[in-house]
This record gives structure tokens, C-alpha cells and sequence, in this order.
């Protein structure tokens, strides 16, 4: 497996970037003071890898090509704006566009599994982290409420509707909001290579090619 055979210290920076862009997305939503800090470092360290990346690679025009949100998540547009609201959102698509970029890897491992396997242990591992969640968080009074703050980190990127009081509380959405953008690129992904071995889509191509 590629995932298993790449060197161990890229796939320790990519996670490292991934919790980072991770934290950014699930304090995003929060007031804590270092949101700022958080969010322009995380662009720094991945503005430096693009630029490297691009420098290194053989041929920068297709590089760009293949990499158009990557791009466009190396320029700081929401600096542009006052407005809190639209700079968070354009905070949001960013740090979302770079998480995915490194979560890629992972997602085509992951993409070689069973799905059924997968959404197993993605299901196990969420109903693990909402139990200390929930007993350490004082907005949390129920289980059902820490499930339903799970699945809204999961599907809203870190927004979980209620703000944590812990440093693990902080970790845990941290978690949620990483395997959320991962479930998302699955689940787009897989999506996509359905659409591409259908048979309109095949047909569709045929049509193209003999037009040609």
C-alpha cells in the first residue's frame, strides 16, 4: 500500500498540517484570542510547502492546473475583508481546501477499503470521544446532545454548537472536524469515479471522441 510505503516523516508533517488546518477550522467559529495566530500560521507554514512544492515541481504551469484550490488557498483573499462574518467563511474555504490537500493520501487509502469497514470504526471512534465529551463539558447535560454536537462538527467543519470549556473538549472537535473533512473528500470522490464509470457518462465520452 502507497500510504504504508511513503517515508515516515511526510506522512508525520501531513498529519501534523492536517491537525493544524484542523484546529483552525474547530476554533474558527470561537473567540478564544488566538484565532488570528492560529489561522495565519497555519497559512504561512502551508503558503512556505506551496511555494516549495511548485518551485520544485518540473512543470510549475501543470502543477497549478491540478491544483487549482490549492492555489487559490495560497492567496489570503479574506484579508480583503472587514467583515468578520464573510472573512470566517473565506477562513473556512481555505483552511478546508488545505486540509484536504494533505488528507488526500488518506483518502485514497481509504478509498481501497470497505466501506463498510471504514464507517465502522468512524462510528466506533465517535461514540468513544462523545463519552468523555460529555463528561467534561458542563453545556453537554445528555449524551444525545454530545451526539448531536459530534455529528455537527462532522457535517459543519468544527461548528458544534456549543463552545468548549476544556483543552480536551477543544481536542476532541479538533478530531471530529478533521474526520469530517475526510469523510466529505471520501464521500465526494467516491462519488465521482461513480459518475465517471457510469454508463451516461461513458456513452456521453463515446459521443465526444467520435465527433472527433
Amino acid at each position: 500500500m502507497k500510504l504504508l510505503e511513503r517515508k515516515p516523516s511526510k506522512t508525520l508533517y501531513e498529519i501534523f498540517m492536517i491537525t493544524l488546518a484542523g484546529l483552525s477550522i474547530a476554533t474558527i467559529w470561537q473567540n478564544t484570542g488566538f484565532n488570528s495566530l492560529i489561522v495565519w500560521g497555519t497559512w504561512s507554514i502551508f503558503f512556505l510547502d506551496f511555494v516549495y512544492r511548485l518551485f520544485k515541481s518540473d512543470n510549475k504551469w501543470e502543477f497549478i492546473k491540478k491544483n487549482p484550490f490549492i492555489v487559490i488557498a495560497a492567496i489570503p483573499l479574506d484579508a480583503i475583508f472587514q467583515f468578520a462574518r464573510v472573512a470566517r467563511i473565506l477562513h473556512l474555504l481555505r483552511l478546508k481546501s488545505i486540509t484536504k490537500y494533505y488528507t488526500m493520501p488518506f483518502i485514497r487509502f481509504l478509498k481501497k477499503q470497505h466501506l463498510l469497514t471504514v464507517s465502522g470504526i468512524t462510528f466506533f471512534l465517535v461514540f468513544l470521544l462523545i463519552i468523555p465529551l460529555n463528561l467534561l463539558e458542563n453545556e453537554l447535560h445528555t449524551y444525545s446532545e454530545a451526539w448531536v454536537s459530534a455529528i455537527l462538527a462532522l457535517t459543519f467543519f468544527g461548528r458544534s454548537g456549543f463552545e468548549p470549556e476544556t483543552a480536551t473538549g477543544h481536542t476532541i472537535i479538533v478530531i471530529f472536524t478533521i474526520l469530517g473533512v475526510i469523510i466529505h473528500g471520501l464521500i465526494i470522490s467516491t462519488a465521482f469515479d461513480f459518475l465517471l464509470k457510469s454508463s451516461f457518462v461513458k456513452s456521453l465520452k463515446n459521443k465526444l471522441e467520435n465527433h472527433k
